[in-house]
Order: C-alpha cells, then structure tokens, then sequence
C-alpha cells in the first residue's frame, strides 16, 4: 500500500493492482467556496486555502479510478478531471449529479461491496456533524473499507467519532486509518473530528497508523496540521501521523 497526501481529504492510493484518487479537489487555490466560518476572520476567504503541491497532470498520472466519499466542494469539483475518468460514488443520487456534470464512466454502490480488480471496497457509514439537525443538513457521505492486501485501509471520511466509526473499527481492525480532522465548524456546528476524536480513535485501535488528513485547506477549519502534530506530541499518540502535502506513505 502507498498513500500520497495531495491536499486536504485528497489522497493518491496505491492498493493491490488499483491506483485511486480519493476525494478529487483540484480546484485552484482561492478559487471555490468560502464556508459560514465561526472565526469572523475567515468569512469571506475562499478554499483551497492552499496550493497543489504538484500539477494535475501529474496527480492524475497512472490512476484507474475516483472514489469519491461525498459530493462537498472540498470532496470533489470537476476541475481538471477528463469527463471519461472512472468515479466511484456512495450511491445513485451521487451518481446522477456526477453525471449532471457530465462526467461518462460513474459507477454507484448498489450494496456495501464492490470488487474493482484485486481490490473488494466496502461502504461504511459516516456521520457527518454532531447533530441531528446538521447532519441533516449535511446529507449522507460514507467511509470506505478497503480490502485485498495483507493489510486493511479503513478511510473514515467526513465524520465525527461516533458508534458507527466505534463499530467499524471493531469489525474490520483496519491497520491504516485515515481520519478528516480540522475541526471544520460552522454556526451549526461542528462537521467532522475534532482532536479528542482523533485520540478516542488512536486509543481504540492502538496497532493501527492513524493518518490525519482533511488539514489547512478549508476556511472553516478550528484545527492545523501543527496543531495535531503538537497534540500527538503531548498526549504520547505514537501512532498518529500528519503527512506533508506531496508526501508519500509506503506501508
């Protein structure tokens, strides 16, 4: 397996025979959506807050197939991606409006498994907010679960820890598990995982490598990269890693 940070919940991911782009954001930087912010410092500014660290050609090289979590903006845009580019998404309402944007080759889950090549995914849930009536609002997203080498990849996505990603853990003991955890908060409430959440997951699966994504690229954010780096430093979280945009994983 080999995981490359490209930004935010963007990920490059080497499994088994297959080469996916997770959550494809290639959006130019400052050039999307600015999220209702509850620092008034950050109303306004628009996300990515950030660069790619490499060009779209090159992110894009060698990969079979999109699996996108959910449709938000910070998920997925259509930026840079060919129209016949093969999508993986959650369900048939993610795949119609894949297709309202014209893209050809989209495949939706139709149970919680599906097998491309070597590789066996599965759906998970997700939930995204901690309320019901944000999580409402925010509409479903999912996690995936991915099988077919000698070690398993548990992708949470956008989610706060609850008994869902509890169960999860439990059922498959992933080794990797990639948790979204900038804190990203609106008046609402808070949207994905927060730092307790990240440690509750570190400590419940104490063997697995935890990587934290979903980081410095959202206007929303109450979390930075440094701020995880400095809380797994303080709370002796040994199997909790932040990667550097660009940055490779090969575990």
């Amino acid at each position: 397996m080999k995981i490359q940070q490209i930004r935010n919940a963007t990920l490059k991911i080497k499994y088994g025979d297959q080469t996916i782009l997770l959550d494809p954001w290639l959006q130019d930087q400052g050039t999307g959506f600015s999220a209702s912010a509850v620092r008034p410092d950050m109303n306004g500014v628009r996300s990515p807050l950030n660069a790619l660290p490499m060009m779209p050609d090159e992110i894009l090289a060698e990969v079979d197939f999109c699996l996108v979590t959910h449709i938000h903006p910070d998920h997925f845009t259509a930026d840079y991606l060919p129209r016949e580019m093969k999508i993986i998404v959650q369900n048939e309402e993610d795949r119609q409006e894949m297709e309202s944007m014209g893209f050809e080759n989209v495949l939706a889950f139709e149970g919680d498994t599906m097998d491309i090549g070597s590789v066996t995914i599965t759906k998970v849930p997700a939930i995204h907010g901690d309320n019901e009536e944000l999580v409402k609002w925010m509409g479903t997203g999912s996690g995936y679960i991915l099988q077919g080498e000698n070690k398993t990849l548990y992708i949470a996505g956008d989610t706060v820890y609850c008994s869902a990603v509890e169960e999860t853990l439990e059922k498959y003991t992933p080794d990797v598990i990639v948790v979204n955890c900038c804190e990203a908060t609106t008046p609402h409430g808070r949207l994905i995982m927060n730092l307790s959440d990240v440690e509750t997951v570190c400590r419940q699966a104490p063997k697995a490598l935890v990587v934290a994504t979903h980081l410095d690229s959202v206007n929303h954010a109450l979390i930075t990269s440094r701020d995880v780096k400095n809380f797994a430093q303080n709370h002796g979280l040994d199997n909790l890693y932040v990667p550097k945009n660009g940055e490779q994983l090969l575990l």
